[in-house]
């Protein structure tokens, strides 16, 4: 992963001549590039970007200019992985290309230089990248399907700007920090930071994933088109049994060995659960003297995942280095503010703060490389109790704004139709009574399909949890200086599992007494490679002492001043 940032101007308005306080802001996020730094410039724009060195470490300095013959330059400024690279760049040299570099990072550079938007179509990879050309003065921004990597931007009547943090970003453009109402009430009942492209900062934006956002800068006041480069298959189930185990097994396999693409070490984070220790599994297959990384929550000696992750480890005869949670250098609440105040927005999940004390220990074993498990329960079906809720929501609803309520009521942390006991009336109001996350919640049901339909609601799953969960990871994992990546977010082995028979994802009994079966055809698939024990596991909660914490960050003046003006008098 690296750190993009970007201040252009629109027509006749151009840049401060000192350029020391965007060099400043890029420098930033040196977490998220430790090992180089660059810059392109000219009179109207400044793109910079911070590099964690992973495909030839020594070179690859970025941003890149590139020329496609044409005399219309193309700035490139690259985040993230393009696991195809090799093959493009073989299609891009019969075309008369050439490359400096062994870096994916150019390969992407010239792709977009050649073939423009069309690239994205050709790219395989979890990426955010901003492309810019100076003569025609047009910026373009997109991200990977499924938004492993951010990136956030604003315009305004005199520019844009973009950046990989939104801290970074409000910093850059002075922007205020009035907070956006209805993503703040969204986060409360989602733990999302995003609403659709809004962010909890009023004109502050996301690139949603697989969207281009194409900003022109040639007239006065910017003009932005927003444009979706790939949208997830619709299900069109055909694959049932020993066809759809096959088919998983190898697009899963695939996937991995896509995603073990490195020219330095790569670990796996091993968990406990099936999805970690399948990739583990394969990744011992191919990775020789893999190291497995695992993070100890609670009270470290009555934790489930941590005696499956060791059995797994032991299965497979791999080294395996334990991280507890609440016993580092730092203490967990310290962690917590140290993030927030790192990424300028609050944490969705005490998972953030144990994915970040790993990501510590990973470095620290001076590993920048780590795959997880993370995307297969939004993808196969993996939440027993989501999917029972689902299983009754869909049998209950004719609409989907119907399901859309119902859903937000049984799942939110803070449900919608709650808020009036806890917020004061004003926020409520400035927030349209969550009009806006009931709309983006029912348009990704209606996305999957009928609402009767409980496959319908994976789509959901993908397209609003996932996202944010991706989003979470990156965070924690990036201020760490590491690179997570997860295999089970890819587009081709989603479009594998859209061909898959429901009842061979998922199955809720009628009785509500009896077990829901979770990513049937991932276990059937792989049971093969991972002891039975861990093949039947269900899914479970990370354990922290997430009570004891808040009730040490509530005695903080500071934060219950701030928290006082959103809620009603004692409710604290």
């Amino acid at each position: 992963m690296c750190g993009l940032i970007g201040i252009l101007r629109s027509g006749r308005h151009r840049l401060d001549p000192d350029r020391r306080a965007f060099a400043a802001a890029r420098d930033r996020m040196s977490h998220r590039g430790p090992d180089d730094a660059g810059m392109w410039a000219d009179d109207t724009a400044w793109i910079g970007h911070r590099r964690l060195a992973i495909m030839d470490p020594d070179h690859g300095g970025a941003p890149y200019v590139v020329d496609p013959g044409s005399g219309d330059r193309c700035v490139v400024a690259f985040n993230g992985e393009l696991f195809n690279h090799r093959a493009l760049r073989r299609t891009l040299e019969s075309e008369g290309a050439t490359f400096r570099t062994q870096c994916d990072g150019e390969t992407a550079a010239v792709a977009l230089a050649w073939w423009g938007t069309a690239a994205l179509e050709r790219f395989h990879g979890m990426f955010a990248v901003a492309w810019y050309r100076p003569g025609s003065r047009m910026l373009r921004l997109a991200r990977d399907p499924f938004g492993v990597v951010p990136l956030y931007y604003r315009e305004d009547p005199t520019g844009a700007a973009f950046a990989s943090e939104l801290r970074i970003l409000r910093e850059l453009a002075s922007h205020t920090s009035r907070p956006d109402p209805a993503v703040v009430s969204s986060y409360l009942s989602s733990i999302r930071v995003t609403l659709d492209d809004r962010t909890l900062i009023e004109g502050l934006r996301t690139v949603v994933p697989g969207e281009c956002v194409g900003i022109d800068l040639s007239e006065t006041v910017p003009r932005v088109d927003r444009d979706p480069w790939w949208t997830p298959p619709a299900p069109a189930p055909s694959l049932r049994g020993d066809d759809a185990d096959e088919a998983l097994r190898r697009a899963v396999t695939r996937s991995l060995e896509a995603h073990l693409q490195s020219d330095v070490e790569v670990c796996t984070l091993l968990s406990g659960g099936v999805d970690s220790a399948i990739l583990t599994a394969l990744a011992r297959e191919r990775v020789p003297n893999l190291r497995s990384f695992t993070a100890i929550g609670g009270d470290g000696d009555h934790d489930p995942d941590r005696a499956a992750a060791r059995l797994m480890a032991s299965h497979l005869g791999i080294p395996q280095t334990e991280i507890h949670v609440d016993r580092t250098s730092e203490t967990s609440v310290d962690r917590w503010r140290r993030m927030v105040r790192l990424l300028g927005v609050p944490l969705g999940t005490p998972n953030e703060i144990a994915i970040n004390a790993l990501a510590e220990g990973v470095a620290d074993a001076g590993i920048k490389v780590a795959v997880g498990g993370e995307g297969a329960d939004e993808l196969l079906g993996g939440y027993e109790p989501v999917l029972r809720i689902v299983e009754l929501v869909a049998g209950s609803v004719s609409t989907s704004t119907e399901a859309a309520v119902a859903l937000l009521g049984a799942m939110s942390w803070l449900a919608p139709a709650q808020k009036t006991t806890v917020l004061r009336p004003e926020w409520i109001d400035a927030s349209e009574s969550d009009r806006h996350l009931i709309a983006e919640t029912a348009r990704a049901i209606e996305s999957g399909g009928r609402t009767s339909d409980p496959r319908s609601y994976l789509r959901w799953l993908q397209e609003i949890n996932l996202t944010g969960l991706l989003q979470r990871l990156n965070h924690a994992t990036m201020l760490a200086s590491v690179e997570a990546r997860p295999p089970f977010a890819d587009r081709f082995l989603a479009e594998i599992v859209a061909g898959i028979d429901t009842r061979d994802l998922f199955q809720c009994p009628v009785d509500a007494a009896a077990t829901v079966q979770s990513k049937i055809c991932l276990r059937r698939a792989f049971g093969d490679l991972v002891p039975e024990e861990i093949v039947r596991r269900p899914k479970a909660s990370f354990p922290t002492p997430f009570q004891n914490w808040s009730r040490r960050m509530l005695q903080d003046d500071a934060v219950t001043a701030a928290i006082r003006p959103l809620i009603l008098p004692g409710t604290l």
